[in-house]
Parts: C-alpha cells; sequence; structure tokens
C-alpha cells in the first residue's frame, strides 16, 4: 500500500511539475506611443491567441520615452521593444546591445506634406521655402535630411523652423508652407480640416530601415524559442492586418479605450494609411542594404560620429517566420 501511494505521490509531483513548465511566459512588449489603431497587429495577435498558441502572455506597455525603452531592453530590465531602426544603430554605438530581430513597418514611415494648391510637389521645390520639422532629432529629421540628400538639396537652401508635433496646425494656419510628419496620420487629419494636400514620401527616394521588433543579445542568447515566437506571433497579427483591415479595428477598438465612436471613420481610414507601410514582399524581413544607407545618413547629419565595427550584428534574418 505505501508503495502504491508512493508512486501516486510522484506522478502527482510529476504533473504539476510538468503544468507549471507549461504555464505560458510573461513578456512586456514596449511600445513608444499611446494605444493607437496603428498598433492593430498586436491587438489582433492578442485577440486571435496567437501569442498564446506560442506560450506568450502578452502585456503592452505605451510610453512616449523611447529612450526609456531601449535602456531597459539593453540591460534586460525588458526584452521587446517595437523601436526604430536608427535606434538601434545608435544604442549599439553606446554599447548597448540591442537586436533587430523583425520589421514592422516596411516604408519608411515619414515624409513632408504641403497644401495640394501650393507649388511645392517634389523635394527640389522645398528650396526657399519655410518647411517646418519636430526638431533636429528622432526618424523624422533623419527621413528630412535623407530625403533632402538623396535630391542634392542642401538643409541650408530652405527655411527650416522647428514646431514640435504640431504639423497640421502649422501648416493649416500658413506657420509654414510644408512640414515634416508621419504619412499615415497626419496628412489625413489635415485634409479632413482643412485642404487638399500634397504628400512626398521618403521611401519613394531613399531606402532606411524603420521601426521593428527590437530584443537583446542576452535573450536571443538565453531564449531564442521565446524571440521566435513573438516574431511569428507579430508577424501573423500583421498578415491578418492587411488582409481585413476592417476586421482588424473592430478587433482593436476594446484595446483603445479613448477611442471615441464619432472618430471611427478617421481611425479606420489611418489603419488602411498603415497597411501601406507594412505591405512586402518579404513581409518581416529587414535589408541589409537599408542598414547600410541609414548608417550612412546618420554620419551624414551627426547622429553618430563613427560607423559600427559590427553593423551585422544590430538585426538577424535568423527569426524571420517561415511560411
Amino acid at each position: 500500500m505505501k508503495r502504491f501511494l508512493g508512486i501516486t505521490l510522484t506522478l502527482i509531483l510529476l504533473k504539476i511539475a510538468g503544468a507549471q513548465t507549461n504555464d505560458p511566459t510573461q513578456v512586456t512588449l514596449f511600445v513608444p506611443y499611446i494605444p493607437n489603431v496603428q498598433f492593430a497587429p498586436l491587438y489582433v495577435a492578442i485577440e486571435n491567441g496567437y501569442f498564446a498558441e506560442e506560450n506568450i502572455d502578452l502585456e503592452i506597455e505605451y510610453s512616449f520615452n523611447e529612450a526609456d525603452g531601449i535602456d531597459r531592453i539593453a540591460v534586460d530590465d525588458l526584452q521587446f521593444g517595437i523601436l526604430s531602426g536608427e535606434q538601434v544603430i545608435v544604442a549599439r554605438g553606446a554599447g548597448k546591445p540591442l537586436v533587430y530581430v523583425l520589421e514592422w513597418y516596411h516604408d519608411f514611415p515619414v515624409g513632408l506634406v504641403a497644401p495640394a494648391s501650393s507649388d511645392i510637389q517634389e523635394p527640389g521645390d522645398l528650396v526657399n521655402k519655410k518647411v517646418g520639422i519636430p526638431g533636429p532629432f528622432g526618424a523624422s529629421y533623419m527621413g528630412f535630411r535623407a530625403l533632402l540628400g538623396a535630391n542634392d538639396v542642401d538643409e541650408l537652401q530652405l527655411q527650416v523652423e522647428s514646431i514640435g508635433f504640431t504639423a497640421p496646425e502649422a501648416v493649416c494656419t500658413g506657420q509654414v508652407e510644408a512640414a515634416v510628419v508621419y504619412v499615415n496620420n497626419e496628412p489625413l487629419t489635415i485634409q479632413e480640416n482643412c485642404f487638399d494636400t500634397t504628400v512626398i514620401y521618403v521611401s519613394d527616394y531613399v531606402d532606411l530601415v524603420s521601426n521593428g521588433l527590437v530584443t537583446n543579445e542576452t535573450t536571443i542568447e538565453d531564449n531564442p524559442e521565446l524571440v521566435a515566437g513573438m516574431a511569428k506571433a507579430i508577424k501573423r497579427g500583421i498578415e491578418d492586418t492587411i488582409a481585413d483591415p476592417e476586421a482588424a479595428f473592430d478587433i482593436s477598438v476594446a484595446f483603445i479605450p479613448d477611442l471615441a465612436e464619432a472618430d471611427y471613420d478617421t481611425q479606420l481610414q489611418v489603419l488602411k494609411n498603415t497597411v501601406a507601410l507594412w505591405l512586402s514582399e518579404n513581409l518581416g524581413a529587414t535589408d541589409p542594404e537599408r542598414w547600410e544607407t541609414t548608417q550612412e545618413v546618420m554620419l551624414e547629419i551627426g547622429f553618430i560620429n563613427e560607423p559600427l565595427d559590427d553593423l551585422e550584428a544590430a538585426y538577424t534574418l535568423e527569426f524571420l517566420p517561415g511560411e
């Protein structure tokens, strides 16, 4: 009888240990913004159980402080974030071991907007014009400078004014003649409230690394299965959002507590505009040539003082999910 009880107890303990082993991994994903339809693939992947299938229990942490996310991922306080590609280069130059593992946007999301009635139709038309930029920092300024460089236009030929993140108001009121914007939402704001616009897309002139899923070398070394699971779930979310933006929007509504019903039509259009940024022949794959181009632009504008010795270590295709 004692032997039977001992075997039974052993089996129970083994079952408990197995259940503990299969408990989902708690993951916090850092996102440098607020809840927004632009993150629909994440909401879709949560709602459709794609993270759960990878044994991941995902929590999204929103913040305007991208630098905080970078620093915490660098020291393994966080393991994942959706971050700007150029910030990975900056971080690695400072000895922070970030690694970009999955492309989020394929097309760089920055451009310039001007009234459709103006004579600004292409980058060369910006010469002698008053152009608003958020400031001489971040992806928007890098895209702006890359666009000028690709068209042999010097910033000194323009009247550049730092306007913060007020481009729609500045363009609508005539404070500036054109402004650097995120192309999926700010031109739409101007069109709905003021007048038709012309949008000059940076991605039409130069290929730069855009936002992506970023982790660190420690997580890749210690838990590659987790990295692969995150990449697979997010890619599936992007695929579903591209295939059916309306369904993705309906799912997103529950994740965006401050979204008013009166704004649904506008935000659905923002999501459809964002879909254009995800489209790629090889969804999720980053292009090594874009990393070279991005680093060259960053050197030219002073974002970094010297090239990385190991630029290839800043990104990997190892975790790109298969078909």
